[in-house]
Parts: C-alpha cells; sequence; structure tokens
C-alpha cells in the first residue's frame, strides 16, 4: 500500500504501527542496524539509530565526548550476545545498475520513501503552476511545464505497476475540470512505465497479464515494454529498445521512480563473511536447509542463526537449483512463523532433524504432550503454502491470483478483484486501530479527493 501512500489515497501512519506496541511480548526493542557478527562467540554489533536531530542537546554523546567513559568508547554501538540469530533484514534497492538511478531516481521501499515521493510529486506540480509557467504559450516553458509533471516508472513487476495505476488516479482526480486542485494542468500532467521484459507484472499466469497492460494502456499511461534504462539524469531519461543497440532515446522527465529490482542489505554480506562458501546463494542471498538454517565453520555454531524472507534462499525444489521460493512478503511471514515455531517449541536446531529436548518434569508440559500427540517430537521442514498473489492496475480494478499451493482456484480481473484486493490488505494491517484509519482513509479519498498535502 506504499503506492497508495505516495499519492495521499491512505496515510502512511495509517499503516504503521510501532513495534513496541504491536508486540508487547517484546522484553526488550533496540532501535538500530546490526553491522557486525561474530558467529562462533555469538556476538552481533548493533548501531544504534540517531537521535541528535529530536533535542537540542546530542544525547548520543551522553557517556561520550561530553561526559568520557572509558567503558563506552563507541556511545554509537553496542554489542550484544544471542543464543539464537534470527536474521530477517529484506533487501535494498538496486539502482546502481543503471548510471545515474542512484542518485536522481526515488525509491518505494519503505514509508519512508513514500513521504519523499509524495512531497517530490506535489513539488513538481507546485512548479508546473507557478504563474510564469504555467501561464506562458513560449514553447520553451510549455515544454519545461510539462517536463516537469512527467513521471516516469522504472519496472514493470507489481510495485511499479502499482505505482503507476495509483499515480494516474491521483493525477486524474487532481485535474478534474474546475474541481481539480491542479485542474489547469489537465493537459500536461502524463505518466510512462518503461519494462525490460514483453509483458508486465510476470509473476502472474499469463493470462492475467495482458489485462495490467490493458487496462493502464486505456487509462492513459503510456507504457514501454522490451525498453532498458540506459541512463538516468536529473531531467532526462535515456532508453534503448530490446535488440536495438543503436538508436537511444531521451525523454525529458520531472520525476523519476526506480521499481525494477533489489539486492542484499550490507549485513548480510558481513553475515556470509562469517560463513563457509557454500552458505552463499544466487545473488547474494543466504544459502538454508529445510529448517532455516546456515551453513556455520564449526558444529556448535551450527543451528544458531536462521535467515528468513527476501534474505533467505532455499529451494522450492530440491531437484532444481534455479527454483528458489520468491521474494514476497507472503514467503517471509510463513517463514518468520515457521521460525518462531522451532523456537518456542523448544527443538533442538543443531541436530537433523530437530528434535524436542528432554527437559525431565517439564516432559509432561501441555504444549509438550500435545506435539507428542501430534508426532511433531522432530519438527518437519518448511513447505512454502502459495495463497496468491494481487496487483492493483488503476481506476478501481485489479488483478487477482488466489491459489492453494500448486492448486489454482481463482484468477479474476476488474473491479471484483479490486474488492477483493482491498480486503485482503485491509485483514494484513497490523492492528484494529490501523484496519479503522485505513477505512477512514479510503473513505475520505473517495468523498474528498486526495490530500495533496507535501510531508
Amino acid at each position: 500500500m506504499l503506492a497508495g501512500a505516495a499519492v495521499g489515497t491512505v496515510e502512511y501512519r495509517s499503516m504503521t504501527e510501532p513495534i513496541r506496541v504491536s508486540n508487547p511480548t517484546i522484553d526488550n526493542y533496540i532501535e538500530g542496524k546490526a553491522v557486525a557478527v561474530d558467529v562462533d562467540n555469538r556476538r552481533v554489533t548493533v548501531e544504534l539509530t540517531s537521535l541528535s536531530t529530536i533535542t537540542p542537546t546530542n544525547i548520543d554523546n551522553v557517556g561520550g565526548t561530553h561526559h568520557p567513559n572509558p567503558n563506552r568508547p563507541n556511545p554509537s554501538q553496542i554489542t550484544l550476545d544471542y543464543d539464537y540469530l534470527i536474521c530477517a533484514p529484506g533487501t535494498k534497492v538496486r539502482s546502481s545498475i543503471v548510471p545515474g538511478a542512484e542518485e536522481h531516481c526515488f525509491n518505494l521501499k519503505t514509508s519512508i520513501d513514500s513521504k519523499k515521493l509524495r512531497t517530490g510529486i506535489g513539488e513538481a506540480l507546485e512548479y508546473a503552476s507557478r504563474p510564469d509557467v504555467q501561464g506562458n504559450d513560449d514553447p520553451f516553458v510549455v515544454a519545461e511545464r510539462r517536463r516537469r509533471v512527467r513521471f516516469c516508472i522504472i519496472g514493470g513487476g507489481a510495485t511499479g505497476v502499482e505505482l503507476a495505476g495509483e499515480l494516474n488516479d491521483f493525477l486524474k482526480d487532481i485535474c478534474r475540470p474546475r474541481k481539480g486542485a491542479f485542474h489547469r494542468l489537465a493537459d500536461d500532467v502524463s505518466v510512462m512505465l518503461v519494462h525490460g521484459g514483453d509483458t508486465l507484472v510476470p509473476q502472474f499466469d499469463p493470462e492475467l497479464r495482458p489485462y495490467a497492460l490493458e487496462a493502464l494502456q486505456q487509462a492513459g499511461v503510456e507504457v514501454r515494454l522490451n525498453t532498458r534504462t540506459t541512463e538516468v539524469t536529473p531531467t532526462t531519461i535515456k532508453l534503448k529498445r530490446k535488440g536495438d543497440n543503436t538508436v537511444e532515446e531521451e525523454i525529458p522527465v520531472g520525476l523519476t521512480v526506480w521499481a525494477a529490482g533489489n539486492e542484499p542489505v550490507p549485513f548480510v554480506k558481513t553475515l556470509l563473511s562469517q560463513l563457509p562458501e557454500r552458505a552463499v546463494g544466487p545473488g547474494g542471498r543466504v544459502n538454508v536447509d529445510g529448517w532455516l538454517r546456515v551453513p556455520t565453520h564449526t558444529p556448535e555454531s551450527f543451528g544458531s542463526i536462521l535467515v528468513v524472507g527476501d534474505a533467505a534462499y532455499l529451494k522450492a525444489n530440491p531437484k532444481d537449483e534455479h527454483s528458489g521460493l520468491p521474494q514476497t512478503a507472503q514467503v517471509a511471514g510463513q517463514q518468520g512463523a515457521f521460525a518462531a515455531r522451532l523456537l518456542n517449541r523448544d527443538y533442538d536446531l543443531q541436530e537433523t532433524p530437530p528434535k524436542l529436548r528432554y527437559r525431565g518434569l517439564d516432559e509432561f508440559s501441555k504444549l509438550r504432550i500435545y506435539l507428542l500427540v501430534r508426532g511433531l517430537d522432530t519438527a518437519p521442514d518448511f513447505i512454502f503454502l502459495n495463497l496468491g498473489l494481487l496487483c492493483y492496475v488503476g481506476e478501481g480494478k485489479a488483478l487477482t491470483q488466489v491459489m492453494l499451493g500448486d492448486v489454482p482456484i481463482l484468477n479474476r480481473a476488474g473491479r471484483i478483484a479490486f474488492q477483493l484486493w482491498r480486503s485482503v490488505y485491509l485483514g494484513k494491517q497490523a492492528s484494529t486501530r490501523n484496519r479503522a484509519l485505513v477505512v477512514f482513509d479510503w473513505f475520505k479519498s473517495e468523498i474528498f479527493g486526495r490530500d495533496i498535502t507535501r510531508l
């Protein structure tokens, strides 16, 4: 729903929930970034989030520069001991493969990205509405005005398609005759989607993919398929048609969004440097076994590190080296629940397969009796249950691919699919509070239009 937050369909605060509130069973929460790990000694180094911007004095210096403390030479880093390390850092945007993309593209990976994109879109519209720009018929000024409100999205996966649909809806809403806040720009605004493949949303079934292209084109989005982005500058993008290495097209744009790929975060590379070579999986991910454990150098450290989500590479088919599970939230959620069960049930993760530990009188606890009766004294390996895919394509339409494992249940496209899309994502919110706020935002957008406030 980040695409909706970037254009005011929903507020980013409506979709977020503080970790301390959402999971009260957490004994302690530390806001920071893991930067190093010692696998053999089971220690992880955490760089604490800087809090220097919220108070007049730099509270990061407490115990540091202003109050020297020999036991705390670097107040921004701490070292934590662990019994088990659950590594679930996700991925980061991989825009460095195209010159200029890292410096000049907006991203859509986090709620912070959606806030920045919302501000960028608003500023582009405001610039094009200035009296010396909007009311000037000089051909150069007209070209510059249209460039400023020409929005380009690179990547035709689910993220790129959903953003194209939401952004196009937003522009139509705010450019409505007379009622729209930017109705004078109705003939100038435009959205372009650039994709290197021959079909959009390639993760969907082939029968649904053409509908995404048709829906976006009918809504007025310019879609370029089989097209590579070769360079991004502050004012243009350079494109080449696949198979034609001679002709390069330079297109003026005001704002470019990168939605074309991800790569591992730095901590994953740090972790892999502490593991055997066989731990390195495709794309820099971490190879894991059926219980999400990573290979280690010593038997003593084996089973102490579990990797889940986008950072983990687990074969869907053991006989196929290239059958890794997709990097989706659905996979990560199921793996997270699986890892929690392994720890809560107290399996010995150094054994293969993991077995329940012997706990003396604790053998007769209700949980252990339940597991023994169910035949779960040995932990089953992880099996991903595919429940399908959803994607919004704009104008109240969506793609819905409902599955149960490998069994297709329902493929729908259109307005009914959009209602299912909304109901599923509403159910995925972290709390009842979030669900109430998201529903309120949807009603507010329908009745009063999308919020154009720049944050």
